[in-house]
């Protein structure tokens, strides 16, 4: 499996294009208010919304960074990577102990899934200090008998805090194109007294 890659006077000008490219896009379509969902083997980063029951309470804000392959023909692949700025969605009050779900529109099953948890955030709205990872399940989410995404099921014991959650999923593309596909998303909550 080749992966694409340009040299020359004129390659290292189109890399740049390309990189630019690649970071301002996604910035632009994450500052939009709902991300469509992704599904399996469509070559982009995959939407969450967090959950509590059936009751949809925030789309996942992508985060941190992400790097998405696909193919590009010729037995070539592409590698698509952006860097975000750290923001959280605004805050929706639960009870203290309730099961939330991340939910992950993609059909292929994550290699990995961690959920962490900040207390608070830094004064350029960088979380502050360790993150703690949460305990979670991870179930199938399933639709006419066939899997349509994912649910991350955690808790958020505490009551009366914020809790700063940074979900980080991790897949391996079915195409071809070898290599750790990945992005993160942030949700806030906070528990009532």
């Amino acid at each position: 499996m080749k992966t694409a890659a340009n040299s020359g006077a004129g390659g290292g000008r189109r890399l740049a294009g390309l990189v630019l490219a690649a970071i301002a896009v996604p910035l632009v379509a994450g500052m939009l208010v709902s991300q469509d969902p992704a599904v399996a083997h469509d070559h982009r980063v995959p939407g969450t919304v967090l959950e509590k029951g059936a009751r949809e309470l925030q789309a996942g804000t992508r985060v941190f960074e992400s790097s998405w392959n696909s193919p590009a023909g010729g037995g070539e692949c592409v590698t698509q990577s952006a860097i975000y700025r750290t923001r959280f969605p605004q805050i929706d009050v639960v009870a203290a102990g309730s099961k939330l779900q991340a939910h992950i529109h993609k059909a292929q099953r994550p290699d990995s899934f961690r959920i962490s948890a900040w207390r608070g955030l830094d004064r350029n709205g960088e979380p502050a200090g360790e993150g703690r990872p949460l305990g979670r399940t991870l179930e199938r989410v399933v639709r006419k008998g066939k899997t349509v995404g994912w649910d991350a099921v955690f808790s958020v014991e505490e009551a009366g805090r914020d809790y700063y959650l940074v979900g980080e999923g991790h897949w391996q593309d079915r195409d071809g194109c070898p290599g750790d596909q990945f992005a993160s998303w942030s949700f806030h909550v906070t528990t009532r007294s």
